[in-house]
């Protein structure tokens, strides 16, 4: 009797059994080990310390306690980020989990979503697909906000679908107001499924006029551009010398990053110049004429040199940009050795997929397109994965515009939700008459087969799972072409179990690509064989303690605790932690594994210090972080992330050592880019290096001339700390 109700229960949630059963598959590929990988980006996590320590500060996401000047993101998603480092403690997996749990719900969401329309079977394939999309799973470990995004816009997208089915204008302004707070975690980003929501509920409310769906489609635009806007407008109408400066802006706005670094720049429709003075000349903090270098050397746009080639191609190295380091652009790079095993593993099956749903309208009307099921749910949530997914492809496909291999995760889902719809329909079709009954034996097969390709793409590693999949696809293929033409040889039971073991072999090799952020402990927001994440890649040097040429070991970066019970960010396993830190952006590792000279560093400035408001200055953000982690203390980025802003000019500069507010800098003697000595601010740290005493740290000494590099032996940036007590003022 037990037995029979068991068996009864099963069959009758069988779906939601499955369901739970993905839902625990990606629980343990988003969370599993990320205990181990300590900080993934610095540079957010030193503005989540600084909400912490000072919530208006963090109101302003500023990078710093005492408000100097912001990340170059809104920030929703930090928020988040501290809201639970609030209640579970300031730990690198702490601002890991939100994402890793937004992916999960990502899993769930797409499977409502597609179940709805398109039944069960359809909602878990969509589901598994997703969940083991290795991009998917990377970013979801990782400190940036992509999955807490792609969580909103996918209720954007259901409650969409829901003002469809309801004729409701309510639930419309729902969905554009998800997507309103998707632009304050990642801006421009959100707006990849607007084209899909306006679509549908103009396709989806026919019975309204079309004077009244223009109305509820105007008033959603309109909703969309206040919530979208709501924390700009915010900012930007406090007065610039009340507020942190808006970093990467260029103009000291937040409409100004927008438009330019996080709008126009993103989509390569801008030549990227240094941010910073919008006119060359003018202090961005008190609107003081600037008295510094002219536009010269190595950090001027005259010279035709772009030093604020930043998150994207300089990031790593060149390859950290779309443009430069994810394949030439054309239609096939999706299908290359860098994108191809991100993302691209079920591709094929979805696109292939589409054909089993072609219905040929009676007319090219409205009408006839409404009578192929256009107008119906399932049409309707076909055309906006088709919306979402397609420009996407497209964009990602030709860019040239600079970027990271993670943004692609944006577009996983739609894909996720294609696999589910197509390989149904596939089946279905399988099991009639005709040419499209061809349809899944061709798909398996192609798909089959470019796994394959994707796999040799670094064969030493695949191993023994190319020829699987490759010997696996041919026999499935063969066994499915053979019960086609052999009509009647076995059941549709039998039927069915070949085709979802087919099926099943294609998740496969996406599964393992998926396994290794957790095996490896990447942090780095792509997944894949180590070899593709050394040495630059598509990387952040700086978030990962990479740098090009520079291999880590695996506790690179990790948080652990000192003798004082302070957090150290420790590279254990790598001979030169504070080299690679250094060479992945240029900048320093304040507390590098077997350099004394970092932790003598934290150590004097903390005891020296006073009343200062910034207890160090540093050239840019990449310098600072760690030092505000580590201590909560406000630490001034001179040039913003990766020292380009022109925050200050020297009179400016002049009046804060004056007043107090600071009195060490630290100055880098590097080249590269988050030095800050060449990128806009050379004049500052000229005046500094020229007018303060330098502090020598290398034997112990306090004052007298510093020769070594605080970043240690074998840095390839080194830098000089400066006490400039007394010097304002001096000449």
């Amino acid at each position: 009797m037990i037995d029979l109700i068991n068996r009864d229960f099963i069959l009758k949630y069988k779906a939601e059994i499955l369901l739970a059963g993905i839902l625990v598959v990606s629980a343990f590929l988003n969370i599993w080990n990320i205990w181990n990988q300590g900080l993934t980006n610095t540079f957010y996590a030193a503005a989540v310390k600084s909400t912490l320590v000072n919530p208006a500060a963090g109101f302003f996401n500023s990078f710093d306690p005492a408000g100097f000047v912001t990340v170059d993101k809104p920030p929703v998603g930090l928020w988040v980020q501290a809201a639970f480092a609030a209640v579970l403690g300031f730990k690198g997996w702490v601002l890991v989990l939100p994402q890793a749990l937004a992916g999960i719900g990502s899993v769930a969401l797409i499977y409502f979503i597609v179940a709805r329309p398109f039944g069960k079977p359809a909602g878990l394939v969509a589901a598994l697909a997703l969940a083991v999309t290795p991009i998917l799973v990377a970013v979801s470990r990782n400190g940036t906000m992509d999955t807490q995004l792609i969580f909103v816009l996918l209720l954007a997208v259901w409650a969409v679908l829901r003002a469809t089915r309801e004729r409701s204008l309510s639930w419309l302004l729902v969905s554009v107001c998800l997507i309103g707070i998707g632009f304050n975690i990642k801006m421009i980003q959100a707006f990849v499924v607007v084209p899909a929501v306006l679509v549908i509920y103009f396709l989806g409310t026919t019975d309204f006029s079309f004077r009244k769906r223009a109305l509820h489609l105007g008033i959603a635009v309109l909703v969309l551009l206040a919530v979208s806007l709501s924390w700009a407008v915010a900012v930007d109408m406090v007065p610039a010398n009340e507020r942190p400066y808006i970093g990467g802006s260029g103009d000291n706005t937040v409409l100004g990053l927008i438009i330019n670094y996080n709008g126009l720049e993103r989509l390569g429709l801008e030549n990227r110049g240094m941010p910073g003075m919008a006119d060359g000349t003018r202090d961005q903090r008190t609107g003081a004429i600037r008295e510094d270098e002219p536009q010269t050397g190595s950090g001027a746009r005259a010279a035709g040199v772009n030093p604020y080639e930043d998150q994207g191609a300089a990031q790593g190295g060149a390859a950290g940009g779309m443009a430069n380091g994810e394949g030439t652009p054309g239609i096939t790079r999706f299908f290359g050795e860098t994108l191809a095993g991100q993302f691209s593993w079920l591709l094929p099956l979805a696109l292939i997929g589409l054909l089993a749903w072609v219905r040929r309208p009676a007319s090219l009307t409205l009408k006839g397109f409404e009578d192929v099921g256009i107008a119906g749910e399932q049409g309707l949530t076909l055309i906006a994965m088709l919306l979402w997914l397609v420009p996407g492809l497209l964009f990602f496909s030709f860019t040239t515009a600079f970027g990271h291999t993670y943004y692609i995760a944006t577009i996983a889902p739609p894909l996720a939700a294609l696999v589910g719809i197509g390989a149904v329909a596939m089946y279905r079709e399988y099991l009639t008459e005709g040419w499209k009954g061809w349809i899944l034996i061709g798909a398996v097969l192609i798909t089959g087969l470019l796994q394959a390709l994707f796999l040799s793409y670094d064969a030493a590693w695949s191993g023994l799972l190319i020829p699987f999949v490759l010997f696996g696809t041919i026999v499935c293929t063969g066994i499915l072409a053979s019960l086609k033409v052999r009509k009647n040889a076995v059941s549709h039971n039998g039927q069915k179990y070949i085709a979802v073991i087919a099926l099943g072999l294609l998740f496969v090799a996406p599964f393992v690509w998926s396994c290794t952020p957790l095996i490896y402990g990447s942090n780095q927001g792509v997944a894949g064989p180590p070899a593709a994440r050394i040495g630059g890649g598509s990387g952040y040097g700086t978030d990962r303690g990479l740098g090009t040429g520079n291999i880590p070991g695996t506790n690179a970066g990790r948080l652990t605790q000192d003798f004082s019970g302070r957090e150290r960010l420790s590279g254990a396993g790598n001979a030169s932690y504070a080299s690679g830190y250094a060479s992945g952006r240029g900048a320093f590792s304040l507390t590098g594994t077997g350099n004394t000279s970092d932790t003598r560093l934290v150590d004097y400035l903390l005891s020296h210090t006073t009343n200062e408001t910034w207890i160090l200055a540093v050239p840019s953000s990449q310098t600072g972080a760690n030092l505000i982690i580590e201590t909560g203390k406000p630490v001034m980025s001179i040039g913003g992330f990766s020292g380009s802003d022109r925050i200050l000019n020297i009179t400016s500069l002049e009046t804060l050592i004056q007043e107090g507010k600071v009195r060490y800098f630290l100055t880098s003697g590097s080249a590269g880019v988050g030095g800050g000595m060449n990128a806009g601010n050379s004049g500052i740290f000229s005046w500094v290096s020229s007018h303060c005493t330098a502090v020598d740290l290398s034997s112990g000494n306090e004052t007298g001339m510093n020769t070594t590099g605080i970043a240690g032996a074998g840095s390839q940036t080194s830098g000089s700390l400066y006490d400039c007590a007394g010097a304002a003022g001096s000449g």
